[in-house]
C-alpha cells in the first residue's frame, strides 16, 4: 500500500469515528433516557444491544457512502469534497436510523413501548429486535446510497442520489412492517406477547430474520439506478423471494435441523436462546448465499 492510499484510508477512519460520536449525541437527544447512565451505572444489556445495532448501522451506511459510485479515477484533490459528500450521506443516515426506530415503535412493536421495555424492564429481547431493525434499515439505505444514479444518466441531477436513497429507506420501512405481519403469520406463537414477557429467544429470532431480509433487499437497492421500472421490479422480486425463502428456512430448522422438537416450542415454551441463534444464523446465511449467487 502506498503512503498516499494509507493517508486516505486513515482519513476515512477518523471521519468514521467522528460520525459515531455524532450518532451518539444525536441518539442522546432523541431518547427519553441517558445512554451513559443506562450502560455504565445500570449495566442495562438491553440498551447496550440496541445501541450496538445502532452504531453498526451507522458504520454500514457510512461504508455505503464511502464505497459508492465514482466516475473515473479518484484524485487526491477530490478528497475533501468527496469526504464531505460521504459525511453528509452518513449524517442523513443517522437521522433516518432514528426515524426508523420511531417507525418500529409505532408500527412493528406497537403493542407496547420499546422505551419502557428497554429501560424499566431491561428487556434484552426488545433490544435484539431493535438491533435487527437497525441493521436491516442500514443495509437497505446503504445500498440506496451506494447504487446512486450515474452522472451520465439522462435523468441525473444534484438531488437524484439523495432522493433515490430516501425512496429506498421508506420502501424498506414499509417492507419491514409487512414482513413483521408475515412473520407473525408463519409463527405459532404471539411475537409481541413473548417479547413483552422478556423472552430473549423470541426477540433474537425475529431480529435475525429482519437482518436476513435486509441482506436480500441490499441486493435490490445496491445496483446502480437505471430506470424506475427495472428498480421496482427487482425490489419486488427480491422481496417476494425473501418472504418465501425465510418461510422455507423456518421449515428447514423445524424439520431438518431440530427434528425432535419444533422451533415454536423451543422459543415460546423453553425460551431456548440456542434455537433462536440457529434460526437467525441459517436465515442470514441463506440470505447471503442468495445475495452472492443471484
Amino acid at each position: 500500500m502506498e503512503w498516499l492510499d494509507l493517508g486516505i484510508s486513515l482519513s476515512y477512519v477518523v471521519l468514521g469515528a467522528v460520525l459515531l460520536i455524532i450518532a451518539k449525541l444525536f441518539n442522546d437527544l432523541l431518547t427519553p433516557y441517558h445512554l451513559d447512565t443506562e450502560l455504565t451505572v445500570n449495566n442495562n444489556q438491553a440498551v447496550g444491544l440496541s445501541l450496538t445495532g445502532y452504531y453498526a448501522g451507522v458504520i454500514i451506511i457510512f461504508l455505503g457512502a464511502a464505497l459508492g459510485f465514482e466516475e473515473g479515477d479518484f484524485l487526491f484533490d477530490q478528497l475533501i469534497p468527496e469526504m464531505a459528500v460521504d459525511a453528509t450521506y452518513a449524517l442523513g443516515g443517522i437521522i433516518l436510523l432514528n426515524l426508523g426506530r420511531k417507525i418500529l415503535d409505532r408500527m412493528v412493536l406497537r403493542q407496547f413501548s420499546i422505551y419502557k421495555e428497554l429501560v424499566q424492564d431491561r428487556n434484552v429481547g426488545t433490544g435484539a429486535v431493535l438491533f435487527g431493525s437497525y441493521i436491516a434499515t442500514a443495509l437497505i439505505l446503504a445500498g440506496g446510497i451506494y447504487g446512486e444514479v450515474p452522472p451520465e444518466a439522462a435523468f441525473a441531477g444534484p438531488w437524484t442520489g439523495p432522493i433515490t436513497a430516501l425512496c429506498y429507506f421508506f420502501t424498506g420501512q414499509i417492507t419491514l412492517i409487512l414482513f413483521s405481519v408475515f412473520y407473525q403469520r408463519i409463527t405459532k406463537y404471539d411475537i409481541h406477547e413473548e417479547i413483552e414477557k422478556d423472552n430473549v429467544a423470541a426477540g433474537v429470532a425475529f431480529g435475525g430474520n429482519m437482518i436476513a431480509l435486509g441482506v436480500l433487499l441490499l441486493k435490490a437497492s445496491a445496483h446502480h439506478f437505471e430506470s424506475l421500472q427495472s428498480s421496482v421490479m427487482e425490489y419486488v422480486t427480491l422481496t417476494f423471494i425473501g418472504f418465501i425463502v425465510l418461510f422455507l428456512i423456518r421449515q428447514l430448522v423445524d424439520h431438518a435441523l431440530l427434528p425432535k422438537t419444533s422451533i415454536a416450542h423451543e422459543i415460546a415454551v423453553d425460551k431456548n436462546l440456542g434455537a433462536a441463534w440457529i434460526e437467525s444464523l441459517v436465515a442470514i446465511g441463506m440470505a447471503a448465499v442468495i445475495y452472492f449467487m443471484i
